[in-house]
């Protein structure tokens, strides 16, 4: 409550009333605000528990996507913490590219290129067949169909980025456009490559989890993909 009521004492405020000879974080460089404290420090251990928050996240976005049908099989790739971590949390990506961006995705983009790329959270493949499942026997395995024919034709296929961004609870838009501008690189180079359609996925939740994040899980793994992701 005192987080979205604005009066969670820290440098900016002491600064601002004159308690303070400047507004730094008293911990790292950066200025010092409410945000700041929650999902913003870069001292070494704030930094790791925020990452490790984004992490749950993250994993819990990946495990409702499993227990989707249409999607269980069809997840290329994640960027979630260890894969002793996601075993301990019961996923099954062993066939999944985790961290480095697989070449296949992007053939025609040079090595260097492709591991100076941005990455988002997570990637999920989709038959362009259009029926209601989105799912038919020949292409219901993602995995088995590009180990059998070694490569993708792209233009059968729909590539969706996830990314998962904590934000200020009354004003994500910024996120949501960092969201866009940090992965509009990949994006050209996948519409480049001939998939046939590219989408980004930005889900967002306030600093303060407006959005609490069970929610967020049963969002994703209940209702059309579509209109969830």
């Amino acid at each position: 409550m005192r987080y979205r009521t604005g009066t969670i004492v820290n440098k900016k405020h002491a600064y601002r009333y004159g308690f303070s000879p400047n507004a730094n974080c008293p911990i790292c460089p950066c200025t010092d605000s409410a945000l700041h404290i929650f999902s913003g420090c870069q001292h070494t251990k704030m930094r790791n528990m925020i990452i490790k928050r984004h992490n749950m996240a993250d994993m819990l976005i990946v495990q409702a996507l499993q227990k989707r049908q249409c999607s269980a099989n069809q997840i290329a790739y994640t960027d979630v913490d260890s894969a002793d971590k996601l075993s301990e949390q019961g996923l099954d990506l062993r066939n999944t590219a985790n961290k480095t961006l697989p070449s296949w995705l992007l053939p025609k983009l040079a090595a260097h290129a492709l591991k100076a790329s941005s990455r988002p959270d997570a990637i999920l493949f989709l038959p362009s067949t259009v029926c209601s499942s989105r799912v038919t026997t020949r292409n219901s395995h993602f995995h088995q169909q590009l180990a059998k024919d070694k490569k993708l034709n792209p233009n059968q296929w729909e590539v969706h980025l996830i990314e998962f961004k904590l934000c200020e609870d009354t004003r994500p838009d910024p996120q949501l456009q960092k969201a866009k501008a940090q992965h509009s690189k990949l994006i050209a180079n996948l519409n480049r490559q001939g998939y046939r359609e590219v989408k980004l996925h930005v889900k967002l939740v306030g600093a303060m989890e407006t959005m609490h994040l069970q929610r967020l899980y049963r969002q994703i793994s209940g209702g059309p993909l579509s209109g969830l992701l």
